[in-house]
């Protein structure tokens, strides 16, 4: 049984770096309604609910967009350190201009 999601949900996965592959599944012999199914990186597949084929394939292309252009690599995870840019570098009180 897959976890059931909402589409933007699983452009949410794609974002933060949790998808390796995305698929769209028919539903009905019509062929007018689909399904979005994502293998996550922890192996586990979860799918969108069963919308119109023109809206699957449309969550379907943005995920894989974000996968080719690598959007995951840039989300601090657990395995490294990133630094904060916030807390880095200068003192913000040496650069402002005494009154």
């Amino acid at each position: 049984m897959r976890a059931v999601m909402k589409g933007r949900d699983l452009e949410g996965l794609a974002f933060l770096g949790k998808v390796e592959s995305v698929n769209v599944e028919f539903c009905d012999d019509k062929k007018t309604l689909a399904k979005v199914v994502v293998k996550t990186t922890d192996g586990d597949e979860v799918e969108s609910e069963c919308i119109p084929v023109r809206a699957a394939g449309k969550i379907s292309i943005v995920i894989k967009h974000y996968l080719r252009m690598g959007i995951g690599k840039y989300i601090i995870t657990n395995e490294k350190t990133v630094g904060n840019v916030d807390t880095e570098g200068e003192d913000e009180t040496e650069d402002r201009q005494t009154s």
